[in-house]
């Protein structure tokens, strides 16, 4: 198991930690580390962005497969005012 040797608080929501085993870095608004057992603190970071950029572009396209369903229902349903 993972030593804490100390830990920061970078915003309410995202903490930093330097572990015995590397840096952990958790979000709070998720529920779950980002980052673990990075070298570095830069590297956490980029473990984070690299996970967001990953998960939005999965989001966007979830949200963009679902509008066009919807977008489909209310056509038939939407009268043509020609």
């Amino acid at each position: 198991m993972s030593k804490v040797l100390s830990s920061e608080d970078l915003t309410p929501t995202i903490n930093l930690a330097r572990c015995s085993d590397g840096y952990w870095l958790h979000d709070t608004t998720r529920g779950m580390n980002l980052s673990m057992r990075a070298k570095t603190p830069t590297e956490a970071f980029i473990e984070a962005l690299t996970y967001y950029q990953k998960r939005l572009s999965e989001v966007e396209q979830a949200h963009s497969q679902l509008k066009a369903r919807v977008d489909k229902f209310v056509e038939q349903f939407v009268e043509d005012e020609s």
